[in-house]
């Protein structure tokens, strides 16, 4: 008799959103995450003195402050999130310039934005094609010169997600994502795998597990493979700490203007000429 496998919280559940509250702010890889990030935008909004701010995807919010905690902005950053989930923990939070709408038709005037944060949306976005219909309307929000952040998922190392719908759910690779902004006119200033060790950790435990089950692909009847991700125990705290620190050892590298081979996630910086 096969086992029940746990179904991680789908991406627009109530719960999904209710797991991402819990550990974003404390949990290694969402702190791994935020030093990326600073570390591949730190060389490039030397440009821009006075930021304004678009979260697309903002999920409950905590980058909204993180962003008003560190970034040099010209008023409030403006979150942007399609479920109303999401928007509840961010008005939680207190974020005040919230907009429920979706990331391919954003109702805001057109060079509105010097910075666009947008992290891990564009592999939600349906139906298929919807992704490349967002990045234009990123080059349309932004102004001259205006910078886009975009974090996305990784292909590399994962088995194939059998049972998904690939108009709801979609992996990418960085020379993709690459395409994909040049080609609506971005210069992609950097581009990186991210995550590297514990990436690697994760897709050899992948192939071991489906060895074990005598199968060759992970199948789901879900949209993807949801959040897996959870709050550590207090007994595993040091665990937590240790992950963190090697992220941030990633996050220096990444400074350094190394690009990371390897990762569950892809980080870019791309400015709007």
């Amino acid at each position: 008799m096969s086992q029940k496998v746990e179904q991680a919280p789908q991406i627009f559940q109530p719960e999904y959103y209710q797991r991402l509250y819990d550990i974003e702010e404390k949990h290694w890889w969402a702190q791994g995450m935020r030093d990326a990030m600073d570390a591949l935008l730190k060389q490039a909004r030397r440009s821009v003195h006075k930021l304004r701010v678009l979260d697309i995807g903002c999920g409950t919010g905590l980058l909204i402050n993180y962003l008003k905690e560190r970034y040099p902005l010209d008023g409030e950053v403006v979150g942007l999130d399609v479920s109303e989930h999401a928007l509840k923990f961010c008005q939680q939070r207190g974020a005040q310039k919230l907009i429920l709408g979706s990331a391919t038709e954003v109702p805001l005037p057109s060079k509105s934005f010097d910075l666009i944060i947008c992290i891990d949306t564009l592999q939600h976005l349906s139906p298929a094609g919807a992704d490349d219909v967002a990045i234009v309307e990123f080059a349309r929000l932004l102004a001259s010169g205006g910078l886009l952040y975009l974090r996305t998922n990784s292909r590399l190392g994962h088995l194939e997600l059998e049972g998904a719908d690939r108009d709801q759910y979609r992996r990418y690779d960085v020379p993709t994502v690459t395409r994909m902004l040049e080609s609506q006119g971005f210069v992609v200033e950097r581009a990186t795998y991210l995550n590297m060790f514990p990436s690697a950790v994760a897709a050899l435990r992948e192939v071991f597990t489906a060895a074990r089950r005598h199968q060759h692909h992970h199948h789901t009847d879900a949209i993807g493979p949801g959040l897996k991700i959870k709050p550590y125990a207090a007994g595993f705290a040091w665990l937590n700490h240790l992950l963190q620190f090697e992220l941030y050892l990633e996050s220096l590298m990444i400074g350094a203007g190394i690009s990371l081979p390897f990762g569950h996630s892809c980080g870019f910086v791309a400015r709007k000429l």
